[in-house]
């Protein structure tokens, strides 16, 4: 175990290194939303796949329409999907729909507001450009092109993309599974009435919500009691299914704190204690049985009050779940003004709460790791490097915005 707590920066790196690069499987498109894509694609099919009309309107051949007004024989209709299946003739023009095929001949689409109709004929009143409203076979993409890169979030744009191109499935990185308990024998479940000694198990369903945001599967334990054999009991059976297990609470120094001593005495102990506020009583290892490294499963040990959770879960589970997805870890971060005077920080790096107004962030006067609620109503959390000097309000910080966390 180190002397002194390992920085933010080398507690990531170890975390990730440590686990492993989730497989592919094919998924089929209609649940590949929030999946991460495992393979470049290819169009499979051409996007139009003719040429088309842009607007509702009337297909012409410019040769007809040089001089207006003019009138033209209606020679029928190309609606999507029904096309009109013969050459346009001279003096003829076509109604035609968005989205429906170009008639053979036609080079021009003239918009219904720019036409007088008379029965079956057409009086045209402003002359088109060639090509006007027309889309071009394949000027959307051609069959091979390429589409989308392996590493890319799947979201509503790019299922659309890969189902226009003629995909029914893809490969995506499998979610890695995260098994979540809470410990602590005055934890009860959620809708329980909990006494004056006792608090809700809330760090559990925070966790979870966030896991399934980062793009992984949550799997929820009940609350563990601060005994030894409750905590191996309640692990021993889910975990062997688990890319990652995540125990909050009982990471601190206490008697009481099991997850701590049963680490500080196993063989699977990586690190304990970071250089960090809130969240210095940290734990990551490996539990389990076997040697090490065979029958172990990772393990994150984060601590008990509900903002020291929250800030490692955003701060470490994050990076974890994106590394095993084969995405960047690091953190999405944007520079803001800072909107308050800062007092000098001590050696731990520090994630302050805050509000943010415009391009300004308002740290929280009061920066507690217990108060939920302000963790709940923050907008960002701002870093503050460890042994970093006081600044004024109006210096530039850096922040990570919770919704894009």
């Amino acid at each position: 175990m180190p002397k002194a707590p390992l920085s933010v920066n080398e507690a990531r790196a170890r975390i990730i290194d440590a686990l492993a690069l989730m497989p592919l499987e094919a998924t089929p498109l209609t649940e590949a939303g929030g999946r991460v894509l495992g393979e470049d694609t290819t169009a499979k099919l051409t996007n139009p796949p003719a040429d088309q009309s842009a607007m509702d309107g009337y297909a012409v051949r410019c040769a007809d329409v040089a001089t207006v007004p003019t009138r033209l024989k209606l020679a029928g209709e190309s609606a999507a999907g029904a096309p009109f299946d013969k050459a346009l003739e001279a003096g003829f023009c076509v109604h035609i729909s968005t989205g429906a095929n170009l008639p053979q001949g036609a080079d021009a689409i003239v918009i219904v507001e720019n036409t007088r109709q008379d029965g079956e004929t057409i009086e045209i009143l402003e002359p088109p450009k060639r090509g006007q409203f027309i889309r071009r076979q394949g000027q959307d993409f051609q069959t091979g092109d390429a589409l989308l890169q392996a590493g890319r979030w799947l979201d509503g744009r790019h299922l659309g993309l890969l189902a226009a191109a003629g995909y029914d499935r893809i490969k995506t990185r499998r979610p890695p599974r995260i098994v979540i308990a809470a410990t602590g024998s005055e934890l009860v479940e959620i809708g329980a009435s909990p006494t004056a000694s006792q608090i809700v198990s809330s760090n559990s369903i925070m966790i979870a919500e966030m896991v399934r945001k980062m793009g992984g599967e949550a799997v929820t334990l009940p609350p563990i009691p601060d005994l030894e054999s409750a905590l191996i009991d309640a692990t021993a059976a889910p975990i062997h299914d688990a890319d990652l297990l995540i125990l909050t609470g009982g990471a601190s120094v206490g008697k009481h704190d099991i997850v701590a001593n049963m680490m500080r005495h196993s063989q699977g102990l990586d690190f304990w204690r970071i250089a960090m506020r809130p969240g210095k009583p940290m734990i990551f290892g490996h539990i389990g049985t076997g040697k090490i490294g065979e029958n172990k499963t990772p393990m994150l040990g984060l601590p008990g009050n509900p903002v020291s959770c929250g800030v490692c879960t955003l701060i470490f589970v994050r990076a974890a779940i994106r590394a095993m997805l084969g995405l960047n870890p690091a953190p999405k971060t944007r520079q803001m003004q800072l909107g308050a005077n800062i007092e000098a920080n001590d050696e731990r790096e520090e994630y302050m709460r805050g509000h943010i107004q415009g391009n300004i962030f308002i740290p929280f006067t009061a920066q507690d790791s217990a108060k939920i609620k302000d963790f709940a109503q923050a907008d960002a959390l701002m870093i503050r490097p460890a042994n970093a000097e006081a600044i004024e309000a109006g210096a530039m910080v850096e922040i990570i915005p919770l919704d894009d966390a």
